[in-house]
């Protein structure tokens, strides 16, 4: 088990608020929500029972296909998508500013291979690991993700993108949260993703927690693997990640602010726990109710996320195969 501190270490009560149960069982089901309420792995009883509960997504982020998905760009998803993580950088920015640390740790720009460690700490891009025979395909897309070629070819083409105001002001809030999402997000968890062990033997997992468990050995803080959503926000790049993510909304807002004064207004949303920057527009934001939870505590409530994530995720759910993996990892 690897216990070597790392320079960019969150500091222990940060790591283990974020480890807490709550906080892993709601990032794991609101993704897991929005990515298979429309795969046929979720039955209509499923569906509707997970409604009764009060955790239906009002905007899937997917749609499925026999070989594989595609986001849907147009039904304001990736609005919720970039709300939801402004709300937990929100709670993390509090959390370390308690802790005496500073929560001003995003990348500006997503940082090139071979940078000094001294200067760009943490950057190191880990090697991948070992696959089952029948998803060697996938180890080959991981070796991809994490190379050099992929940054200077696809990663450094992203960063210059989402930068550009010229394109951002082309682009809806929910579109551009789903671009991002389904994107440089997803790869950029890839790339920087260690080999998942287990986090009381230390053994090497593969594909990490099995989709199905949330047995409370994975609340350990030191299972950490940025694959997968029940545990990537332990990590400390995941807050270098979505800091990134998180200031080009703001950058959105510039581009629009630019070149049609007005038509975007900023705003605060009280969601009774904490106040969240946020804007408003009837012809650039689908939804002005983005969804993270059902209400300002429905992510507190462990029992019942555990229950709805049983629904969603039951001991007979998805199979790992070559048109498909379980929703947990960005592959």
């Amino acid at each position: 088990m690897n216990t070597t501190p790392s320079p960019i270490d969150l500091p222990v009560p940060v790591a283990a608020l974020f480890a807490a149960r709550h906080h892993r069982l709601h990032h794991a089901l609101w993704h897991g929500l929005r990515d298979f309420w429309k795969h046929s792995s979720t039955s209509e009883d499923t569906r509707a029972a997970i409604t009764s509960l009060g955790w239906m997504p009002p905007r899937p982020a997917l749609r499925w296909y026999a070989g594989g998905w595609m986001p849907d760009t147009l039904n304001g998803s990736g609005v919720d998508f970039l709300y939801m993580h402004r709300e937990m950088i929100a709670e993390f920015d509090q959390e370390m500013k308690n802790a005496g640390a500073d929560s001003n740790v995003g990348w500006e720009v997503i940082p090139e291979p071979g940078r000094s460690a001294e200067t760009h700490p943490g950057i190191e891009v880990p090697p991948t690991w070992n696959l089952p025979d029948e998803l060697k395909w996938l180890e080959r897309r991981f070796q991809m993700v994490k190379s050099d070629e992929f940054f200077w070819s696809r990663m450094r083409w992203w960063d210059r993108e989402f930068h550009d105001r010229a394109y951002l002001r082309t682009l809806t809030l929910g579109q551009l949260g789903s671009l991002l999402e389904t994107s440089v997000h997803n790869d950029m968890h890839m790339r920087w993703a260690s080999v998942p062990k287990d986090p009381k033997t230390g053994e090497e997992l593969a594909l990490g927690r099995p989709e199905t468990s949330i047995d409370q050995k994975w609340d350990d803080p030191v299972y950490d693997f940025l694959g997968e959503t029940y545990s990537s926000h332990v990590h400390p790049i995941f807050w270098r990640i979505h800091k990134w993510v998180d200031s080009i909304i703001d950058e959105w807002f510039d581009a629009h602010d630019e070149l049609h004064p007005g038509e975007i207004s900023k705003i605060i949303i009280d969601n009774k726990i904490l106040k969240i920057r946020w804007f408003e527009s009837e012809k650039w934001i689908e939804t002005h109710e983005p969804w993270s939870s059902p209400n300002p505590h429905g992510h507190h409530d462990s029992q019942k996320m555990e229950e709805v994530y049983k629904l969603l995720f039951p001991e007979t759910g998805l199979a790992v195969s070559g048109s498909g993996i379980a929703p947990r990892v960005w592959f």
